[in-house]
């Protein structure tokens, strides 16, 4: 992934609006962390959401 692609995934995620602008001055590792926090957030809302069905069928 670019720097170009990392910056993008981000700015689609809609998430961590307040850092934005500062994008192109991150590092690559920073970017990554970035990346990585976003998609653990994913992952904890798909859990939660997933949870909540499952527990409103019992």
């Amino acid at each position: 992934m670019t720097k170009k692609d990392k910056i993008a995934f981000i700015k689609s995620s809609k998430r961590k609006t307040h850092v934005y602008h500062d994008l192109n001055r991150y590092s690559d590792q920073q970017l990554n962390d970035l990346i990585r926090e976003i998609v653990q957030g994913l992952v904890r809302e798909s859990e939660i959401i997933a949870n909540a069905y499952i527990n409103g069928y019992r």
